[in-house]
């Protein structure tokens, strides 16, 4: 377990050391700000509306970490392999799977500092009103899973290519792929009857519970259900350069 924590506060100064972290972080703030008081998404003004909610922030966030994680996780392990210090890596008295989970925990530690500076939101929405509290704690860890599936997706296509550009865009289509396009996929090509059991795979409709302020042990085992898959996918991944 040690070995996994310092992979991870190894990563994470790493990702503060290069511009890639406040890059994607103010994306995050900047894009979800804009979408959040100003409607640039297509909402209402908050200003205007003068509505204690948080709706409009958690609708917008899931979209933008679907954008910004992929290129969060991109070099995680596409870079030691370019770089040739994945070799060093292995040969320390470590398991893949340390290797894949000190990795994805450092990652997490980038989403963490990006969702607690937009703290900052709900602050505001009490100024003006009394917010559903269950709502704001669901929502907020509805993004902290959905967030971790992307970043957890992110770092399997990384394992897959040694060019962070390919994975960062893999990466970018299997997230927005879960997050909007099975929905699209489910009513274009299933029967009306068939779409409640699919909707199951949709990352959409898993979230929505949370931002709901529920918090249903469905939702918790799939989405530990994603990141585990993707974790263990990563691992044989790396396993996989034994067997060349």
């Amino acid at each position: 377990m040690s070995c996994i924590w310092t992979i991870a506060r190894r990563e994470f100064n790493s990702t503060f050391n290069s511009p890639i972290a406040y890059i994607a972080v103010s994306v995050f703030l900047v894009v979800t700000g804009l979408m959040f008081f100003f409607g640039l998404a297509g909402g209402d003004d908050f200003f205007e509306a003068r509505e204690a909610t948080l709706r409009p922030f958690f609708s917008a966030a899931p979209w933008v970490l679907a954008v910004i994680l992929p290129a969060v996780t991109m070099r995680l392990i596409a870079e030691e392999k370019k770089s040739g210090t994945i070799e060093l890596l292995v040969t320390m008295p470590v398991r893949d799977v340390d290797i894949v989970l000190g990795k994805l925990l450092g990652a997490m530690g980038v989403l963490v500092v990006a969702l607690a500076l937009t703290l900052v939101f709900p602050l505001v929405v009490w100024s003006v009103g009394s917010p559903d509290l269950g709502a704001i704690i669901g929502g907020y860890l509805g993004l902290l899973f959905v967030g971790t599936a992307f970043l957890a997706i992110g770092l399997m296509t990384s394992t897959w290519s040694q060019n962070q550009i390919v994975a960062f865009i893999v990466g970018l289509l299997l997230c927005t792929f879960f997050w909007v396009a099975t929905d699209a996929l489910i009513k274009l090509f299933f029967e009306q009857s068939a779409q409640s059991p699919l909707q199951l795979l949709n990352f959409q409709s898993h979230f929505q519970t949370f931002a709901k302020g529920v918090v249903d042990t469905r939702d918790l085992i799939y989405f530990g259900s994603v990141i585990g898959l993707c974790v263990l996918v990563s691992t044989y991944s790396l396993q996989s350069r034994h067997w060349r």
